[in-house]
């Protein structure tokens, strides 16, 4: 279950449209944006499942992005060129690397899912085959919201895992749309976690 407002959202908008979609296109879209089956064991209820914003790709491609636009305006306005090409092809085939960087990091976006249960919290990514790291709520030491001046001004925010694995990389949950109410939705669960084990 994801932490939405009353009001409707883009993805319940987006949950109705492919609702209306073919059988053909929902089947292959519910493929790449639902999480995989296998990831919760048995017993376990499941109290969140969310992912980064859609800005997240945007945000890890921001310097590609700038990069090539400079890049391209540059050589357009110097006349250089790569051997063979105008400076307007030119011009294109940088801009078209970074949108390719953009894209390679929209796939990655669809495969990730962050998931909140009763028993831990489960890291879901993989283009090829879904890759999972979970830790036990009963293992997580502390956590933090950081927002970031350009998440501030999207209304993101991203969750960092403090927890007594460290031979394991530290979980975080970056750009997680509404993150002051997932938040505490953590420290909830990981209180609720701790009295039933007596910690």
């Amino acid at each position: 279950m994801t932490l939405t407002p009353s009001k409707t959202t883009p993805s319940a908008v987006f949950a109705v449209a492919m609702s209306e979609a073919p059988a053909g296109v929902s089947a292959v879209t519910s493929r790449w944006t639902s999480v995989p089956g296998g990831v919760v064991d048995g017993g376990e209820i499941v109290l969140l499942a969310t992912k980064p914003s859609l800005w997240r790709p945007v945000l890890d491609s921001s310097a590609w992005l700038v990069t090539c636009v400079l890049l391209a305006a540059t050589l357009l306005v110097s006349g250089k060129t790569l051997p063979g090409l105008s400076a307007t092809t030119t011009a294109q085939v940088i801009l078209l690397i970074g949108i390719v960087r953009l894209a390679v990091a929209v796939v990655h976006w669809i495969t990730k899912w962050h998931l909140l249960t009763n028993r831990r919290i489960i890291d879901v990514h993989g283009v090829r085959a879904p890759q999972i790291r979970s830790c036990l709520l009963i293992h997580v030491r502390n956590t933090y919201l950081r927002i970031s001046p350009v998440e501030k001004l999207l209304t993101l925010g991203t969750v960092l895992f403090v927890t007594d694995e460290p031979e394991h990389r530290p979980h975080l949950w970056q750009s997680v749309p509404y993150a002051e109410e997932v938040h505490a939705k953590i420290r909830r669960a990981i209180e609720n976690a701790l009295d039933q084990h007596g910690v």
